[in-house]
């Protein structure tokens, strides 16, 4: 913890003054067996790091043999990749030990704020952190807890630090399981002993974290679960980069007999790196936005050794409730600021896509409609030509001539001849009547087809996007939340079984209707996607909560806490969204009690919690 973030909080009336030769300056981090803080000796003005066991109450008798062994295991150390211990006293009335400070982010900021390291970074990095765990391995210690937050990394090198659950082999046999799960190792997780196996497992736990932004592990599961996960092995490397696999999968053996031994992966990691160009630099092997927020870190150290002593008079809350400070210019903000700019540019440009392709089916309907119309008038003019042509066909027939006089005694004869050619003549006008009101000449005329068009209107085809929205039913779950920015995690759902740790949201309709009316409040949201083809898509949605989970929340003086439920955030940052103050964290999700009075403590934190799902359940979380 001696890099412990870059907040330095004010001294509060209960801190001392000074720790033997150390005047204190303020404090860098507070938990439950002590304090950390930022010192300046009286007469170098070298900047420490000062950690106090229980700063309030009376120190234990065993409390004390405990820290005086931490001080005494620290001290054994004097490796360039470790925190290294420069004055303690155990025996003080509040024992105290003073550590080199070393202004750097540890790992786990720089990857949640500047994202995953490149295969060769990673290389250099583990190289560094090899060398501390082999140097520990040597004097018999067993670090146990080695994972992102106990790593610092400055531009020389990675330092291991925090030795305060380490133990010698020598000294305890202790097989008490500590650390983050996460990154802990099968057999810790077992409540078995630890090795130097179980730190070469959290340290290849911890590499896969820089490839790949998460631990080994399928995220968002509760502690129990995770736990069970870990102890079987059950690993998710889905992600890791093919030329990591032979350096990081090695180390992940749940047999710890299978995980190559310290000195062994030490030279393999030599060995890899010394095929790169030589240079014992971060700036070499770092990407610029990690090197960015290390040489913050710097300047801000530089800023802290001319800092005057922060009094008591800026008193802060109780570290429960201690609200996580609105990010100012930082990295991770101006990350944000990119990404969003990036993604309002991509959705400019679909719209401008979707403008074009509507205006193009505009030009399309209007060329169709002006071509029908040309063909309509085509039409009328070529009936019009062939009833002109019937007129004057039937105007040159001769008329019949005359009958001839009936001779005398021949008149039945003359009669019949004469109904006979009005028979005739009106057999041929009828011949003429081609039944539709236009007519032709039965045989010298130009017989006249009706055109018949040969094009037809395309219709616009849908993206893929636009068929993976349409794919999505209801009942199923998806691996997506809210990123606190406005903007979903995704562009595209992603279907997971509803048992995944992934799967953050129900689909409780879907519809091709943008009127439809979701139910809303807090934890339902939906999903719009306008398809290219002009078929929209709306998913209706409900947050599947789950014990462990974090998201934002923004606290005013009275502690009163509004959020949007429908956020999932990293349990480990130190930075919020603007208009955000804290990281809350999930403890469950239960039934709303009859009386609707509702008790979330388990552990007595301060609690919060939110109605959902139409009042009938209730989300309880704290402070992470």
């Amino acid at each position: 913890m001696t890099g412990a973030g870059k907040r330095l909080l004010p001294l509060s009336g209960d801190d001392p003054a000074e720790l033997g030769q150390y005047r204190l300056v303020g404090r860098l981090a507070a938990g439950g067996m002590g304090r950390i803080y930022l010192a300046r000796h009286r007469v170098g003005q070298r900047l420490v790091a000062v950690k106090t066991l229980l700063a309030e109450g009376v120190v234990s008798e065993p409390d004390r043999r405990r820290f005086a062994r931490e001080v005494a295991l620290a001290r054994r150390i004097d490796n360039r990749f470790t925190a290294r211990v420069v004055d303690a006293d155990p025996e003080a009335t509040t024992p105290w030990m003073a550590i080199e400070y070393i202004p750097a982010p540890s790992l786990a900021e720089l990857v949640g704020t500047a994202g995953r390291l490149p295969a060769s970074a990673i290389r250099w990095v583990a190289a560094g952190t090899a060398q501390a765990l082999e140097a520990l391995h040597r004097e018999g210690i067993v670090h146990r807890d080695v994972k992102p937050q106990n790593i610092l990394l400055p531009l020389d090198g990675p330092r291991l630090i925090d030795f305060g659950i380490s133990h010698a082999t020598d000294l305890t046999r202790t097989s008490l399981t500590l650390g983050t799960i996460s990154f802990t190792s099968p057999e810790q997780a077992r409540g078995e002993p630890s090795t130097a196996a179980s730190d070469v497992y959290s340290l290849g736990a911890t590499l896969f974290h820089l490839a790949v932004e998460r631990p080994p592990y399928p995220e968002g599961e509760d502690t129990l679960r995770l736990l069970a996960r870990v102890s079987r092995g059950d690993l998710d490397l889905t992600g890791l980069p093919k030329e990591l696999v032979p350096l990081i999968h090695p180390c992940l053996a749940v047999d710890p007999a299978r995980r190559p031994r310290p000195a062994d992966m030490l030279a393999r990691f030599m060995e890899e790196r010394d095929r790169l160009p030589t240079s014992h630099s971060g700036s070499r092997w770092l990407p610029p936005r990690w090197t960015e927020l290390i040489l913050a870190y710097e300047r801000q150290g530089q800023e802290w050794q001319t800092l005057a002593p922060m009094g008591p008079g800026a008193a802060t809350a109780d570290q429960r409730t201690a609200p996580v400070p609105p990010p100012g210019p930082t990295r991770l903000d101006t990350q944000e600021q990119e990404r969003r700019a990036r993604q309002q540019a991509e959705r400019e440009r679909a719209r401008a896509d979707a403008e074009a392709r509507a205006r193009a089916r505009a030009q399309a309907q209007a060329q169709a409609q002006a071509q029908a119309r040309a063909e309509a008038a085509a039409r009328a003019r070529a009936e019009a030509d062939a009833r002109a042509r019937s007129a004057s066909s039937a105007r040159a027939t001769p008329p019949p001539a005359p009958p001839a006089a009936p001779k005398k005694g021949s008149s039945a004869g003359s009669w019949f001849l004469f109904f006979a050619a009005v028979l005739g003549l009106l057999f041929l006008a009828d011949s003429c009547d081609d039944g539709s009101g236009s007519s032709s000449s039965s045989s010298s005329g130009p017989s006249y087809t009706r055109p018949t068009s040969s094009y037809t209107p395309s219709r616009p085809t849908p993206e893929p996007e636009d068929l993976a929205f349409r794919a999505v039913r209801a009942g199923e779950c998806l691996d997506v939340y809210a990123d606190g920015y406005g903007e979903w995690s995704r562009s595209v759902p992603v279907r997971v079984s509803c048992d995944s740790a992934s799967a953050y949201v129900y689909v409780t309709r879907t519809s091709t209707d943008t009127d439809t009316d979701c139910r809303r409040g807090q934890g339902r949201s939906q999903w719009l996607n306008f398809g290219a083809d002009d078929i929209d898509t709306v998913l209706c949605l409900t947050r599947q909560f789950r014990a462990g989970q974090c998201f934002t929340a923004k606290m005013d003086q009275n502690y009163r806490a509004t959020a949007d439920l429908m956020v999932v955030w990293n349990c480990d940052g130190d930075k919020v969204p603007r208009g955000q103050t804290h990281i809350m964290q999930i403890t469950g999700y239960y039934r709303m009690p009859s009386d609707r009075r509702v008790n979330c403590v388990n552990d007595n934190s301060r609690f919060w919690w939110w109605e959902v799902n139409d009042g009938k359940s209730v989300v309880c979380a704290k402070v992470a």
